[in-house]
């Protein structure tokens, strides 16, 4: 019973204890969860940031350690994650150091332990409200064991029984609390980059070692203090910005470090409000590689965009889809648009309509294919509606994910016009030439109608006057005679000379390349003036250079020409002295001889600035001359044109009264030894066979028909081309005589038809008799079969010649 009563009043005591207990308990617990609440959110906001420094070694200020790591576990002190609230040897911490800490007042502190001497860093833990941390549950406690004590002072050792119990039963929570609290702060010592805490004004508290070893950052020293002048501005714009709205800043700055170079950062400002005071923890990381690289790229695309601006080529950038993205300088003035105006504008928004589809077509093809590039054209139009025609190559640039299209361009409107204009001057030029062969043909047509128009009677003329001069005539008569056959030959030369010069003109002149003595055509020429220079009182000589060779390869008939018009040009102005020939040269190689063959006489002379003049046609040094000496004048301009035909030239030199030096040049090969001439039949000289004449005009016939007979031939004469077949048909002939253009039927198909015989008649030999002295008319001729060709007027000797080589060469009938 006394026991129950025991327990009774005990459980009645208790149970009053308890009630105390619990409400100040629970005003306990009220404000430990206001500190645990206050310690989360620190510790949530350094979390972040920070990781937990195995170095860091957090007590109270009793030195009762929450946790031993790092230091206390290298000492020797304590094991590794041990909680105690003991007391283990310390490293000479004095309990004023920890004091003042607690008041709030950091610093580092100097402390000795087994011959190991360290230096700590103190620090105070505290809350929002500014209540420390490391002493907050002890000031708690002491403060509600007085309340206790005051209200059940019996109870006293009951309380502090149950005290110590719940106790035990925070503690956990409490060490919890400051272990997160000290995360943040225990971290930055290992941080890769700067860690700095400021205060408002800017001033730097305290820094991680990263930043004390590039820096050497001193408490009190403004963040400012170690960038360049320029930028010091910045950086306290940013910081007072994220001061004023309590936000996250990030900025690039410069700093210097302690040896004087500048360095690339990227800062992170972080305001913090604690305990009614506002500071900023600044972290930041090195990027001057990366500034350095991004600044390099920089300056490389602005030298870009400096070349791409300044090439004088148009130049755009459009997108996969043909919008413009980038043009150069040329290209907006071009345009007469602004660069703005054009971004993102299609490209075809700037092309006539109907180049729209063309540009579609040659922008797939180059997006479509594996060429790289092509080329095309088409117009831009300006903003004034002007049409600019541009030749473009399109490039595909080939960017990862996307591509893009560059073109450059040239302008080529002016080229395009003057092309145009080209073309059209083309145009009027080949009419124009077309007319002027067209005139040229004309005049050929005319010269060769002419010619044969003009041949024709004078064949009549030089034939009769020949033949009459070889009869019997009176001193007078025959008197008379030579001066209607000179007269005549003189005309003839002039025909000739016309004809000659339009061949050249239209380019029709043809060169020959046979073998010829040089030396034998001389003294042919030589023969054929000597007689005229005697009976002017002069002299005729000619020197051949013994060291050249006497056959060369050519055209004889050109040089003789070219020679027969320098002697007669000699012979025409010289009264009184001599005419020389020298024939000269220089060996060249491969058989080729530069020769000269030079015609001096000593006659009346050129003046100097009349030399070339004399080398135009239908013009003579002085027009008096013309009229004492005659001539057309066209002479020399053949016989230049002839030797400029021939690879050569002619060259004068004249001395007034002192007579002139002609000098032809003509590069020459050494030729064989030609064949053997056939003698050249005289007038006397007789000839056997059968000749059929086929010519249409009566008096040609009686001519040819004469001079047939004083050759010793026998004739039979038809009127034209039918007839001439039926003749040979009919009997038999050694050779046939055919003029070319005779009515009924012209006798260059006479000859195709004889030749077209089965019998052996298609192998008679036929000698072309025409008045038509061209080359062309020649070569129909030779073309249709004919053997030979004789141009009227027809001389005696030429026609007895002609015939004798064609007898010669060929089977004669009987």
């Amino acid at each position: 019973m006394g026991r129950h009563i025991k327990y009774l009043w005990m459980l009645a005591l208790a149970s009053t204890l308890l009630i105390t207990v619990v409400t100040s308990l629970l005003l306990y617990l009220h404000e430990v969860k206001q500190q645990q609440h206050e310690l989360q959110r620190l510790a949530g906001n350094l979390r972040q940031q920070w990781q937990l420094n195995p170095d860091a070694l957090p007590t109270d200020i009793e030195l009762g350690y929450l946790r031993s790591q790092g230091l206390a576990v290298q000492t020797g002190s304590l094991q590794g994650d041990e909680v105690t609230t003991q007391q283990p040897p310390q490293p000479g911490i004095s309990r004023a150091a920890l004091l003042q800490a607690a008041q709030g007042i950091s610093g580092l502190q100097q402390a000795e332990e087994q011959q190991h001497t360290y230096m700590l860093y103190l620090q105070p833990l505290g809350n929002g409200s500014g209540l420390v941390v490391s002493r907050s549950l002890s000031q708690i406690r002491q403060h509600y064991l007085q309340g206790w004590i005051g209200a059940a002072l019996t109870d006293l050792a009951v309380i502090i029984i149950l005290f110590a119990g719940f106790h035990h039963l925070i503690r956990p929570l409490r060490d919890q609390l400051d272990r997160q609290s000290l995360q943040h702060s225990l971290s930055w010592e290992n941080m890769s980059g700067i860690a700095v805490r400021l205060n408002a004004q800017q001033l730097i508290l305290d820094a991680n070692p990263r930043f004390a070893a590039l820096f050497a950052g001193a408490r009190d020293q403004r963040l400012s203090d170690i960038q360049p002048a320029a930028e010091r501005a910045h950086i306290v714009r940013y910081l007072q910005q994220a001061l004023d709205s309590q936000t996250v800043v990030d900025f690039e700055c410069t700093l210097i470090d302690r040896h004087g170079d500048e360095g690339r950062w990227a800062l992170h400002a972080q305001p913090w409000h604690i305990s009614g005071r506002d500071y900023i923890l600044l972290t930041g990381d090195d990027i001057s590689k990366r500034h350095y690289m991004e600044e390099k790229l920089r300056a490389e695309q602005q030298r870009v965009r400096a070349y791409f601006d300044s090439m004088q080529t148009l130049l755009l950038v459009c997108d996969q889809q043909g919008n413009i993205q980038r043009i150069n300088q040329p290209v907006q003035a071009l345009l007469e648009m602004d660069k703005k105006q054009l971004r993102n504008q299609p490209l075809d928004y700037l092309l006539p309509k109907t180049h729209a589809a063309r540009l579609r077509r040659d922008w797939q093809q180059l997006l479509g294919s594996h060429a790289g590039s092509l080329a095309s054209e088409f117009p831009l139009v300006s903003a004034s509606g002007k049409e600019s025609t541009i030749s473009w190559r399109l490039t595909r640039i080939d960017s990862g994910d996307h591509q893009e299209v560059l073109l450059a361009g040239l302008d080529i409107t002016e080229a395009v016009a003057n092309q145009r204009a080209l073309e059209a001057a083309n145009v009027r030029i080949r009419e124009a030439l077309e007319q002027a062969e067209s005139a040229n043909r004309s005049k050929s047509i005319f010269l060769a109608n002419m010619s044969h128009e003009i041949r024709t009677p004078m064949n009549g003329i030089l034939g009769a006057s020949e033949l009459l001069l070889d009869s019997s005539l009176s001193e007078d008569q025959r008197h008379y005679l030579d001066i209607i056959h000179n007269s005549s030959h003189a005309l003839l030369d002039i025909i000739n000379d016309i004809l000659d010069l339009s061949k050249i003109e239209s380019g029709n002149l043809e060169i020959e390349q046979i073998d010829f003595d040089l030396n034998r055509l001389l003294t042919d020429i030589y023969q054929l003036f000597n007689e005229p220079v005697r009976r002017k009182g002069l002299s005729l000589v000619y020197y051949y250079d013994a060291g050249l060779p006497a056959n060369w390869r050519g055209d004889p008939k050109r040089v003789r020409q070219i020679i027969t018009n320098l002697i007669s040009n000699a012979l025409k102005f010289t009264d009184k002295g001599r005419i020389e020939i020298r024939v000269s040269g220089q060996k060249q190689e491969d058989f080729r001889y530069l020769l000269n063959i030079e015609v001096r006489d000593s006659g009346i002379g050129i003046a100097p600035d009349k030399t070339d003049q004399i080398f135009s046609a239908f013009k003579q040094a002085d027009t008096s001359t013309s009229r004492k000496y005659g001539g057309t004048g066209l002479g020399l301009t053949i016989s230049r044109h002839l030797a400029n035909a021939m690879h050569g030239d002619i060259s004068l030199t004249s001395e007034i009264g002192h007579g002139s030096t002609f000098v032809l040049q003509l590069p020459l090969h050494e030729g064989a030894a030609p064949e053997k001439e056939i003698p050249r039949p005289v007038q006397n000289q007789t000839l056997h066979g059968r000749v059929l004449l086929a010519e249409d005009n009566t008096v040609n016939q009686k001519i040819a028909e004469r001079m047939l007979s004083r050759l010793g031939l026998k004739c039979k004469t038809v009127a034209n081309g039918e007839q001439a077949i039926a003749e040979v048909l009919s009997n038999d002939y050694d050779l046939i005589l055919m003029d070319v253009n005779m009515p009924v039927m012209d006798g260059i198909t006479a000859t195709e038809r004889i030749r077209d015989l089965s019998n052996h008649k298609n192998h008679i030999p036929i000698i072309a008799l025409t008045a038509n002295a061209m080359l062309e008319d020649k070569e129909r001729c030779l073309a249709a079969g004919m053997n030979g060709f004789i141009s009227k007027p027809i001389r005696l000797d030429t026609l007895g010649k002609v015939i004798a080589e064609i007898l010669h060469s060929s089977n004669p009938a009987g």
